[in-house]
């Protein structure tokens, strides 16, 4: 077991100082179809040679995040996520335009198709081909991962998570996780690995990479400057057929391209005729593309690059570099993934085109503030979106949501307990008249052991000597509460009488906080001993 966990690891390179688990707990209904559905972690824990073996062994379903710390990486995954998936078309498009791909089947019931290269190559290049292979299968719709190609300036890389994918071969031979062969039949361990080393690439073909279809029969004039130029969502229709139910919406974008490309004269309306007559399977009757012409006449439209059927066939990249493609104004960022870290408030990574934006919970939401960070970080401005669109694209991101827990001591929580005992640690005394004078009466009559403190004392150590002046006092009460400290009146001396003050039990002080005899102040030890 020890030697295959090896390979597994070796072949599924990653980043190594974290990674993800995942628990089925059901299934769900999607736009998709219906898929299982279940609760993944993200873990700032090492990936050890033990944890593939427990996931090989049906304990524990790993997940890897594929960007290295050095913006590399081995392999990267275009994610099929379609219930029930049709194998044997997928296969037959594999073999018809010989791409470089390992099908995976997954834990939800869609594929991963995985592209291994023989070394780690720089992550933009691994995401850039996925991009471009799938949308040349028609696919763009569909996740790519690395969703990240290089680490965000905002943090420290060492407390950044790149998106995880769930591995194949949980449970080893057992699983429904299997890779497909040629045949599309399961493929065991030791075939997976010989398929591995076949398809496996080098940098050089990764560049050289040109996904085609070969059955193709249609094919573009050479030298043709006007679908040279043209957006390649609109010519890969063009080749292959505008989708079923979305002649209109097509039409319409084509319309957009034709005007850019003839924005004097009428030569663009006898253009889109053809393009109604030869590129949809039935054309749309001379009223309805009628209807279409005169929209354009009265309303100067965009391209609509996040619906269908342009959004399924995107490549933004190389559309901004062609003369009758969208402008850098119109161009609608790429989102990858949405990762959650759980610290108090919570901060937001969210990847746009293969870059990390870090967000509060305000600046994800509210769509004018995003652009305003997305201009301070990426030296880039989305376009104006409606608050409705916004909301939907955001509902879709939260759906596949990564949540990433934090050690305490980097939560608000933590940071006021940790603030709270240091401060009853060094001001404690034996004498309750140090409560006077802003210090704190540990108590250990009758066999307590409690600290006695004003509330005042305690807020100004917090928002004066630890410096966190944002804290109001109504928090520092509320943490007390948690902490099981209760607010009684005491009796101090004759010269003071009883006094209200907050009572904590350091023996009941809860999981994971210092037990009572842990609260010593160590004498400082001296400079680089």
């Amino acid at each position: 077991m020890e030697k295959i966990a090896k390979k597994f690891m070796e072949v599924f390179s990653g980043l190594e100082r974290a990674h993800g688990v995942y628990e089925i707990t059901g299934q769900k209904t999607t736009a998709k179809g219906v898929k299982k559905d279940g609760r993944g972690r993200t873990l700032q824990e090492p990936l050890t040679l033990d944890l593939w073996a427990r996931h090989l062994k049906g304990e524990i379903s790993i997940g890897v995040i594929p960007l290295k710390d050095d913006e590399t990486c081995k392999w990267g995954c275009i994610d099929v996520d379609e219930y029930p998936i049709d194998t044997k078309a997928l296969l037959s498009t594999i073999k018809d335009m010989s791409l470089p791909l390992v099908p995976c089947m997954t834990k939800s019931g869609g594929v991963h198709l995985f592209l291994f290269t023989k070394v780690p190559i720089p992550a933009y290049k691994i995401q850039g081909k996925l991009e471009e292979i799938a949308a040349s299968m028609g696919r763009t719709g569909d996740e790519i991962f690395p969703k990240q190609y290089e680490w965000s300036k905002q943090l420290p890389k060492e407390k950044q998570t790149g998106n995880w994918l769930n591995m194949p071969y949980f449970a080893g031979n057992d699983t429904t996780r299997f890779a497909l062969d040629t045949h599309g039949e399961a493929a065991d361990v030791e075939t997976f690995f010989k398929i591995v080393k076949r398809k496996s690439i080098t940098e050089q073909q990764i560049d050289d990479y040109i996904p085609v279809k070969r059955s193709r029969k249609k094919q573009l004039p050479k030298g043709d400057s006007l679908w040279d130029e043209a957006p390649p969502c609109l010519v890969h229709m063009k080749l292959n057929g505008i989708p079923e139910g979305m002649r209109n919406n097509a039409l319409l974008n084509y319309g957009v391209f034709l005007r850019k490309a003839f924005p004097e004269g009428e030569e663009w309306k006898d253009k889109l005729q053809d393009i109604n007559k030869t590129v949809c399977t039935k054309a749309l009757s001379h009223s309805e593309l009628n209807q279409i012409i005169q929209s354009l006449e009265k309303t100067e439209y965009r391209y609509q690059c996040s619906k269908e059927p342009l959004v399924s066939f995107c490549q933004s990249g190389i559309c901004i570099t062609r003369r009758y493609g969208i402008d850098a104004s119109e161009r609608e960022p790429n989102f990858g993934g949405l990762r959650k870290y759980l610290t108090d408030p919570p901060l937001w990574h969210l990847d746009m085109d293969g870059r990390t934006i870090v967000l509060d919970t305000k600046q994800l939401h509210n769509f004018s503030m995003f652009q305003q960070r997305c201009m301070e970080v990426l030296n880039q401005c989305p376009p104006d979106i409606k608050k409705s669109d916004w909301v939907a694209r955001l509902n879709g991101l939260l759906q596949g949501v990564q949540e990433i827990n934090v050690p305490s001591d980097m939560t608000k929580r933590g940071l006021l307990q940790e603030a709270v005992y240091e401060f009853c640690r060094l001001s404690e005394s034996a004498s309750r008249l140090s409560i006077a004078s802003n210090g704190v009466y540990r108590n250990e009559e009758d066999g307590a052991t409690e600290w006695w403190f004003t509330g005042r004392d305690v807020v100004i150590f917090i928002q004066e000597f630890k410096k966190m002046r944002n804290i109001k006092e109504a928090e520092v009460f509320t943490e007390l509460k948690e902490m099981g400290a209760g607010n009684v009146s005491k009796y101090i001396d004759k010269s003071v009488g009883n006094k209200k003050v907050w009572v904590l039990d350091i023996k009941e002080l809860g999981e994971g906080l210092l037990a009572a005899s842990d609260f010593k102040v160590e004498e400082e030890p001296k400079a680089w001993e």
